[in-house]
């Protein structure tokens, strides 16, 4: 229904600057402004069904793959938090262990306390620097191939409505023109 009204409302407003433009010549016994209207409408109308609804189902079916995308780098996002959150949790467990060492280090002598607690020191700072480091890279080649994946598609969807909707007369008027544009650049030297 709405579909209904909105190409009958475009139909009239296609008449009224059909009657704008009205040369008062009539084909077949009917006014050119008739003409006028039906032509535009129609070609609006075929415009819109063959070459909007495919495009539009292709941008729909694009962002429902680019939202695929999104969901399961938020997910690796989130594998990467809980990442984080167990390797928190697993330093708060060598702590612990560290502090069990240093009460056993206390007994046996300080000096092999020292030791333990320095060894166990690097050893966290290592493991979390290569934790960071991981957490990093994964941020990083997420990132880069969404980029990548968007970059992509914006060059291939270019493409494709290049070649759909040139045509060689298109091509030959560029052409020209490139050619008079040389031509007047010579020209003015």
């Amino acid at each position: 229904m709405k579909r209904a009204f909105g190409w009958g409302l475009l139909f009239v407003c296609a008449v009224i600057f059909a009657i704008l433009v009205d040369s008062g010549k009539k084909h077949i016994g009917v006014p050119d402004y008739i003409w006028l209207s039906l032509n535009l409408t129609l070609f609006l109308y075929v415009l819109q069904r063959f070459v909007g609804q495919p495009m539009a189902a292709f941008l729909d079916a694009r962002r429902d793959g680019i939202a695929e995308e999104l969901q399961n780098a938020r997910q690796q996002l989130e594998e990467a938090d809980r990442l984080q959150t167990e390797v928190a949790k697993r330093l708060a467990d060598v702590e612990n262990e560290v502090s069990m060492l240093k009460d056993r280090a206390v007994v046996d002598g300080e000096a092999e306390a020292t030791t333990i607690s320095e060894q166990t020191k690097g050893d966290e700072e290592r493991f979390l620097r290569r934790v960071d480091e991981e957490i990093t890279r994964r941020e990083a080649e997420t990132r880069t191939r969404l980029a990548q994946d968007t970059a992509d598609l914006t060059a291939q969807l270019a493409r494709d409505l290049l070649d759909r909707e040139m045509t060689d007369e298109d091509r030959r008027r560029v052409f020209e023109r490139s050619l008079d544009a040389m031509q007047d650049l010579k020209g003015g030297e």
